[in-house]
């Protein structure tokens, strides 16, 4: 699927859980900002014990934490699933859209068998479908169960390590706390723990899962369309800015079977990798292709096409590291804590300074929308 194409579908969804995420963040802010008094009192008198019970006042807040989460999500799950199913719907029959005309010319002309029904009336185009609906759906569930446990453990590491800063003389209470939400809000709330025990963030992960999916649904949909008419060959497209993973296949034919005497097989490319040919993130389209006919798409250069993938991946990071600042600061407003609001004021002007300057000096166009907080 066109990458362009897949950011704007997923978009609707992956928004969703960035707003999630963040009122989850600020949902913590606030829940510790109730006993900033004993923190202010600890400082003029010096008698650090007085964090414990900071601490324990802190922790009895556990379950109504807890449930603040879990409503914050279900308030928001309609509105997800629907979204979901939406996306993935347009994401397949659009893909199959894009090369319907072509292969219903092809079977005009004799080159390809005529399939007894239309895309929208095809038993094989549903299932499929409704298998990436139903995996989605659970997917997002999962993740929806771990932000609840890992925003419950995130809330914990603020208030122990606080208690533990200042019990060791190592910060003042506000500070202390100060380090401890400023860590918090760059880090985030995880939407999964992998096998190595790293921490994906809820913007990527639900981004990959999402992009992964909808290009799993509209290739499958295109391949199931595809044994409909009894379609081989193949055209890979060719863009700027292509993966290594995927930049040696661009603007060639391939065969689908693996069978063609003279067309290279599909199966022997990246494709099936993640980061590969018609993967995760993956900008690719493929279209049928009858010998005789003229290519449509052409190799791009190679050194154009790595220094594209490189400025799109600097711009993306920089741009995430705007929207930490920004939350960090709206954390901060929560908290009330005046110095750490200026400190993440001056970060988020910093950070904006460094994209500009990288704006100005690749020529690329500024997206102000990815730099925003939900």
């Amino acid at each position: 699927m066109d990458r362009w194409v897949s950011q704007n579908l997923t978009k609707p969804v992956t928004d969703v859980y960035l707003s999630i995420e963040d009122q989850i963040l600020r949902n913590i802010a606030k829940k510790i900002a109730r006993d900033n008094s004993i923190l202010i009192d600890i400082e003029k008198n010096g008698n650090t014990q007085l964090v414990e019970s900071w601490q324990l006042s802190r922790l009895s807040e556990l379950d109504a934490i807890n449930k603040d989460h879990i409503q914050i999500i279900a308030s928001r799950s309609g509105k997800t699933m629907q979204e979901l199913e939406k996306m993935l719907s347009n994401a397949g029959y659009s893909a199959v859209d894009e090369i319907e005309g072509d292969m219903f010319e092809g079977a005009k002309k004799g080159k390809l068998l005529m399939p007894p029904e239309g895309a929208k009336d095809s038993e094989s185009l549903k299932n499929v479908l409704l298998g990436y609906q139903r995996q989605a759906k659970n997917t997002l569930n999962l993740t929806n169960t771990t932000m609840i446990d890992l925003s419950r453990q995130k809330y914990l590491d603020v208030i122990n390590d606080t208690t533990g800063k200042v019990l060791a003389g190592v910060s003042t209470p506000q500070q202390a706390l100060r380090e401890s939400i400023k860590e918090l809000a760059n880090k985030g709330v995880p939407a999964l723990v992998d096998k190595k025990g790293r921490e994906w963030s809820t913007e990527a992960y639900v981004s990959m899962v999402m992009r992964s999916t909808s290009n799993n649904v509209a290739n499958d949909m295109q391949d199931a369309r595809m044994d409909e008419y009894e379609v081989d060959l193949v055209e890979v497209s060719s863009h700027d800015g292509a993966r290594p993973l995927c930049a040696p296949y661009q603007g060639r034919i391939f065969s689908r079977s693996g069978n063609h005497p003279k067309y290279p097989a599909l199966g022997d490319t990246s494709m099936g990798h993640p980061a590969g040919l018609f993967g995760v993130h993956c900008g690719h389209v493929k279209y049928p292709y009858f010998e005789g006919t003229k290519k449509t798409y052409n190799p791009v250069s190679s050194e154009k096409n790595d220094r594209i993938y490189e400025e799109s991946q600097k711009q993306r990071y920089l741009e995430r590291e705007i929207r930490k600042a920004k939350r960090e600061m709206a954390m901060m407003i929560d908290l009330d804590d005046d110095i750490g609001i200026v400190e993440a004021d001056d970060r988020i002007k910093e950070r904006q300074a460094n994209l500009r300057s990288f704006i100005k000096s690749t020529g690329r166009t500024r997206n102000n929308e990815r730099e925003q907080i939900r």
